[in-house]
């Protein structure tokens, strides 16, 4: 069956206080269990498309500042600045709202929203999980606004750490990251990363999902990928036994193709330029509303499809090379949070898979095919080039991950 599988740390911001003062101490008033329960239900009048307008256009903005083969998660760095946005001082807001085009009005509102519209996918076989978490200093207390912000828009729990035991408390972390992205991202953080700061916000997407229509592993065979610099090498491709019944999109520069998953929410848009070494002028003539445009515009038709196998890791990156250019750097003030409180790391790390791997079930359910003649394709789409590819969510629109293929062999 073949499968999916994606996760991502979208941002880790770490929180110290000026002058190493924190303005108030103390032990936290509800327990992670209290918190959870004051999750607010969808507002059907937040601004979500606002938010996911806005988000989606600063992801496509990251993801276009990375080099090489790239995955990242839009929602989820998103998501997390929503977060961080709750405690924001009135400067650094304004620059984060320029930045993700967060609406004036209702925002925490329309980040619930589309979360809970977004993990309403999760029906098996298909797992889609946002979660978000506190890690104050055991001896630091955050605005019990910002608090109840976080509780009752993002679902975060909260957990003390003692981070004057940087090695722990980094072991801590980085263990619930982990456990929530099933051991895609063992380690992020490490223990200067955390060591003596107050307050670590994370938040992290995990995604599993089988393809609607799966290949068959005895179809998989190596074959030649050229990647723009014309290098080529060998990688395994999957392929559909014959034409199957997509729906694709024509470009002037390329050839689109949605891959849908079980259950019909998500679904893989993969672009293929025409050019050899066309990826670059793809990727500049689109934007994240393009990509979400595929949607309404794509037609339906008979696809013979070719693609590699692929997995591509982001190791955690510095989130302000991207940032600090647009006026967020370090040192932006969060006194919503606690007074004096800055920022002094944004990290953001993402995995993904994908493969045939469990393949007999999907196997079987895709033998239940006709020993005619193949019906002739409207269209062959061969990704043995750098390609272009991108997770959405119907309902919101909401770019779940990002990324592009320049060589699958590395």
């Amino acid at each position: 069956m073949a499968q999916m599988r994606a996760a991502s740390l979208a941002l880790l911001l770490v929180l110290a206080a000026a002058c190493g003062a924190s303005g108030t101490t103390g032990a936290l008033d509800s327990s992670s269990a209290e918190l959870a329960a004051l999750r607010l239900p969808a507002d059907a009048d937040a601004p979500t498309a606002e938010w996911v307008a806005g988000v989606n256009a600063a992801g496509w903005q990251f993801h276009r500042h990375l080099e090489g083969n790239a995955v990242s998660s839009p929602l989820s760095i998103g998501s997390a600045f929503s977060l961080s946005r709750a405690g924001a001082s009135a400067d650094t807001g304004t620059v984060l709202d320029g930045i993700f085009g967060f609406p004036p009005t209702g925002l925490h509102s329309a980040a619930n929203a589309v979360d809970l519209m977004v993990q309403q996918a999760s029906v098996a076989p298909t797992t889609v999980e946002v979660a978000n978490r506190l890690f104050p200093d055991d001896d630091f207390t955050p605005e019990p606004a910002f608090v109840e912000t976080a509780a009752g828009h993002y679902g975060a729990s909260i957990e003390p750490i003692d981070t004057s035991d940087g090695a722990e408390a980094a072991r801590i972390v980085n263990r619930w990251i982990s456990e929530r992205t099933r051991d895609l991202i063992p380690e992020i953080v490490n223990r200067d990363t955390v060591q003596d700061q107050r307050l670590i916000l994370v938040n992290t997407v995990y995604l599993k999902a089988d393809w609607q229509l799966p290949f068959l592993a005895e179809l998989t065979s190596d074959e030649t990928f050229t990647t723009g610099a014309g290098q080529r090498v060998s990688v395994p491709f999957m392929r559909d036994r014959e034409p199957e019944w997509r729906r694709y999109a024509r470009l002037d520069n390329a050839d689109a193709v949605e891959l849908p998953y079980e259950g019909g929410e998500l679904a893989m848009w993969l672009v293929v330029p025409h050019e050899l070494d066309g990826l670059g002028a793809v990727e500049a003539s689109l934007d994240a509303a393009a990509l979400i445009e595929l949607d309404r515009t794509a037609g339906d038709g008979m696809v013979d499809l070719a693609m590699p196998t692929w997995e591509q890791t982001l190791p955690p990156t510095d989130l302000f090379e991207w940032l600090c250019p647009q006026g967020f750097c370090a040192g932006a003030g969060f006194d919503g949070i606690a007074p004096d409180l800055f920022v002094t790391s944004a990290l953001h790390g993402a995995k993904v898979i994908v493969d045939e791997k469990g393949t007999e079930a999907a196997a079987a359910t895709a033998m239940a095919f006709t020993e005619s003649a193949p019906p002739t394709p409207d269209v062959t789409i061969v990704a043995d080039r750098p390609f272009l590819w991108a997770i959405v969510h119907h309902d919101t629109g909401a770019l779940l991950f990002v990324g592009r293929v320049v060589n699958p062999a590395e």
